[in-house]
């Protein structure tokens, strides 16, 4: 019954959260990402709704203060693996 339930919530909830947040940009390229909803709670950043997993990164500063930083964030890249040649 339980299992039921999540999988009717999720999917509203997410939707929610999609419609209500704003578009994550890609902190190299520009692109956008996806949407979600930003929530600060206890000295963290609750990203809801998004789908790809995300890696904060400091943006450059124009001058070196380090009591204000911002942050973006973009997409994990793909996995480089080495080329193997058949045998």
């Amino acid at each position: 019954m339980n299992n039921i339930k999540m999988k009717i919530v999720r999917p509203v909830m997410l939707w929610l959260f999609r419609q209500l947040g704003s578009d994550i940009l890609d902190a190299e390229t520009g692109a956008v990402i996806s949407r979600a909803l930003l929530v600060p709670w206890r000295g963290r950043i609750l990203i809801l709704g998004t789908v790809p997993d995300l890696v904060p990164v400091f943006q450059p500063e124009a001058r070196m203060v380090q009591w204000k930083r911002t942050l973006g964030f973009t997409c994990h890249p793909a996995p480089d693996f080495p080329h193997e040649p058949r045998s």
